[in-house]
């Protein structure tokens, strides 16, 4: 059988510098205790202290909760889901309302004074104007085109007709157009 001897043994001054120069190992395991020993002290302190004191708030809402759903009787409060319920029918129908006193403060406002309508069609849920008329000239026809090309409450702004009318049946120019209206115009309630 062989004898171990795990005796001490004298070391020369090379192997003893050998062992210092691996003294990174003890330094990495310095760094990872104190991240170690950090961690488990904000895991104590979330487990201790911040942890009761949210439950303590909850518990504090709930009880201001339960107190104030006792002052009012459970009538009222169905009266008041009730209320808020129409209240919100009512917004929501607001929105999805087209406004047609905007489509006349709309005419009002971008047609010339020498226009006379014919004949006048909306469709406000698809936002189009069909509008027959006549007006003195092809230059205040042409202005006019352009003064609702310009408007920004305008998509888009066609001419269908146009034909010079003779004088026996009044002089001017009659025009067919199309105009169709941006659909955030006719439905915002706000001016």
């Amino acid at each position: 059988m062989a004898a171990f001897n795990f005796s001490a043994v004298p070391r020369s001054s090379s192997q003893r510098e050998a062992i210092s120069s691996l003294g990174v190992p003890w330094r990495i395991f310095v760094i990872a205790l104190v991240v170690f020993i950090l961690t488990l002290v904000i895991w104590a302190g979330m487990e201790f202290g911040y942890s009761p004191y949210l439950k303590s708030e909850i518990k504090k809402i709930d009880a201001k909760l339960e107190s104030l759903s006792s002052t009012f009787s459970e009538a009222q409060q169905k009266e008041f889901s009730s209320f808020y319920s129409q209240l919100y029918n009512i917004k929501s129908l607001a929105a999805s309302h087209p406004y047609p006193s905007k489509l006349f403060e709309f005419l009002e406002t971008s047609l010339y004074p020498t226009v006379r309508l014919t004949n006048f069609q909306a469709d406000l849920g698809s936002g189009e104007i069909r509008m027959e008329g006549v007006i003195v000239s092809y230059n205040d026809l042409a202005n006019q085109l352009s003064v609702f090309q310009k408007n920004p409450n305008v998509e888009s702004v066609s001419l269908d007709t146009s034909r010079q009318l003779e004088v026996k049946d009044g002089g001017g120019v009659f025009f067919s157009s199309k105009i169709i209206l941006n659909k955030k115009f006719l439905f915002n309630s706000e001016k």
